[in-house]
C-alpha cells in the first residue's frame, strides 16, 4: 500500500496497480468522468462508472477500473470526515476485511479524498471490474436462464451460503437490494458490491441485527417478481447455514418490510404473507 499525500488530495492506493501508475503520471481523478467512460449511475452526489486509464496516456496496465465518486452535500457534511470516516473509505476498508474473510468482492485499488481546506469535497473509491457478471437484478429481469438457476441449479443456496457467511464475519451489507449482488453469467460465483453503507459489528449477529439486511434482500426479490418459493427457499437456507430458528428471523423482518413497503407501493401485503410464514 502506499499512502497519497498531495496539495488537495490524500488517500491510500495499492502499490503496481493501474491506479498506482496514473497517479505517479500526475493523473487527475476528476477527469476520469471526461473520457473513456461508461457510466453506470449518476445522481446529485454519486456517480458510478467504469473508466479506461488509458485515457492518462499510460502503458503500463491501461485496463479499466471501476469508480464511485461521491460528492459533498453540504458544507456540514463536507466537514463529516475530520471526525469520521468518509464512505469512501468505509468501501476501501471494508472490501480488504471481507477479502481477508473470504467473501467475494471485488478487489480495491484505492481511495481518495479531495479537499479544499478543512472541507472534503470529494471521494473516490476504486476496484478491479468484474468480467463475466451481472447484477442479480438483471440477471432476475433480463435472462431465461435466472429461473432455471434459481430452480435446480443452485443459485438460491448460493446467495444463502454467501449472505450468512457475510453475517457469520460480523458484517452488515446495509443495503442489499439485488443490484449490489454480482453473479457470473456461467455459474453461481457472486460478488457483493457498494459495501459504502456496510458495518463491521463486534458482536454475534442475531435475527435483529440481520433482518434490515435479509428485508431489502426479500423486498427486491418482489420487485423483480422471482417466486416466492425461491425466497422461501433462501430464508430456509439462510436459517439453516446459521442456526437461527426461522420464526425468531421472521418477528424482526415482518417490521423491517412494513416499513420498507410504505415507499414501494407495488409490494403487496400478500406476497410478504407468502414467505413470511407465522406473520
Amino acid at each position: 500500500m502506499r499512502r497519497i499525500s498531495r496539495a488537495n488530495l490524500e488517500g491510500m492506493v495499492v502499490v503496481g496497480s493501474s491506479l498506482d501508475h496514473f497517479l505517479e503520471s500526475n493523473g487527475n481523478p476528476e477527469g476520469l468522468f471526461s473520457h473513456n467512460v461508461q457510466l453506470l449511475k449518476s445522481g446529485d452526489f454519486i456517480r458510478n462508472a467504469l473508466v479506461r486509464l488509458s485515457d492518462a496516456k499510460l502503458e503500463v496496465n491501461p485496463e479499466e477500473i471501476f469508480v464511485k465518486e461521491f460528492r459533498a452535500k453540504n458544507t456540514l457534511h463536507a466537514l463529516k470526515p475530520l471526525f469520521s470516516r468518509h464512505r469512501a473509505q468505509i468501501a476501501w476498508q471494508l472490501s480488504w476485511h471481507l477479502l481477508n474473510s473470504d467473501i467475494p468482492v471485488p478487489e480495491p485499488e484505492g481511495y481518495l479524498l479531495k479537499k479544499s481546506g478543512p472541507f472534503y469535497t470529494k471521494g473516490y473509491f476504486f476496484s478491479k471490474v468484474l468480467s463475466d457478471c451481472k447484477s442479480l437484478a438483471t440477471l432476475a429481469w433480463t435472462s431465461r436462464e435466472s429461473s432455471g438457476r434459481l430452480d435446480s441449479r443452485g443459485l438460491v443456496e448460493a446467495l444463502a451460503r454467501e449472505i450468512a457467511a457475510l453475517h457469520e464475519c460480523g458484517v452488515t451489507h446495509g443495503d442489499l437490494k439485488w443490484s449490489n449482488i454480482l453473479v457470473h453469467e456461467k455459474d453461481n460465483r457472486l460478488w457483493f458490491v457498494d459495501l459504502d453503507s456496510a458495518k463491521v459489528h463486534t458482536h454475534f449477529l442475531g435475527p435483529s441485527k440481520v433482518a434490515r439486511d435479509l428485508g431489502r434482500f426479500v423486498l427486491y426479490g418482489f420487485q423483480t417478481e422471482t417466486n416466492s418459493a425461491h425466497l422461501n427457499r433462501f430464508l430456509d437456507e439462510y436459517c439453516r447455514r446459521r442456526r437461527l430458528a426461522r420464526e425468531s428471523i421472521e418477528a424482526r423482518m415482518a417490521k423491517v418490510l412494513k416499513k420498507l413497503r410504505k415507499r414501494h407501493r407495488s409490494i403487496s401485503e400478500d406476497q410478504i404473507e407468502e414467505v413470511l410464514r407465522n406473520y
